[in-house]
């Protein structure tokens, strides 16, 4: 049985933070104690700061809090690079903070038979309410049941994909270059049975952000293409990775 680092980009989520500790506290002892967690604050505003984000002692086997200390929108690239940087297991799901693990999709990440070579996908649920509730009564969304920026991989993978290009932070729509990486590298892109659990505004109203503008935003579009067409210019790139200043606010244990 492997542990798992769960790596989870944050802005201004406590709501939703605080819905993962409730399931959490649901696992049994024995697999809470293999989940490991990298929560990484996208430099919310000057006044969450001042209130700290909750995170009880429940034995998990860590649970770390860091934060980014540079405003710049959507910055969950970097979040995800430092959240990996930091993972001590060899195991990483990288998924965004509106997704929860069930109980049974953790246990059987943790026991199947995964390749370090391969790369793996995992399925989306709706949650019907907060919790709790069970897998059979969240809806499933058939035609975005797919989250296209969720992934179970190794440290090792996502350094040889080389993990999220930094000189795209600020922009919206960056997720499909990784995923043109990603199968450059990966042996299989492996879609498993298992879920995660979708929180929708309205069941969590801080599960997903909505301060920013974001698709068919002509500035953002147009600064994409100019950023996109200067690292093109730059012969033999790579991926700028932990290129914020960043702080460790809270380890445990």
């Amino acid at each position: 049985m492997r542990d798992l680092t769960l790596v989870l980009p944050y802005f201004a989520n406590k709501g939703m933070l605080a819905e993962h500790h409730r399931v959490w506290l649901t696992y049994p002892d024995h697999l809470r104690n293999r989940l490991h967690v990298i929560v990484v604050d996208d430099c919310s505003p000057t006044d969450l700061r001042a209130e700290p984000v909750d995170c009880p002692s429940i034995g998990l086997g860590s649970i770390r809090l860091f934060r980014c200390l540079e405003k710049r929108r959507w910055n969950w690239l970097f979040s995800r690079n430092l959240g990996v940087f930091q993972a001590e297991t060899n195991w990483v799901l990288l998924t965004d903070i509106d997704h929860l693990m069930p109980v049974e999709t953790f246990g059987n990440l943790l026991e199947m038979d995964l390749d370090d070579a391969s790369v793996y996908r995992l399925s989306r649920v709706d949650a019907p309410h907060p919790w709790p509730y069970t897998i059979a009564e969240c809806p499933v969304r058939e035609k975005k049941r797919l989250h296209p920026n969720t992934w179970l991989l190794t440290r090792g993978m996502f350094d040889r994909i080389g993990g999220y290009d930094e000189r795209l932070s600020g922009c919206y729509g960056t997720d499909g270059e990784f995923r043109d990486r990603v199968r450059e590298q990966a042996k299989s892109i492996v879609l498993l049975s298992d879920v995660l659990v979708r929180y929708p505004r309205e069941v969590i109203p801080d599960a997903s952000t909505t301060i920013y503008s974001r698709k068919n935003d002509p500035i953002n579009d147009a600064d994409l293409t100019q950023r996109r067409y200067l690292r093109s210019l730059i012969p033999n790139w790579e991926p700028l990775r932990v290129t914020f200043p960043y702080e460790a606010v809270l380890q445990r244990p």
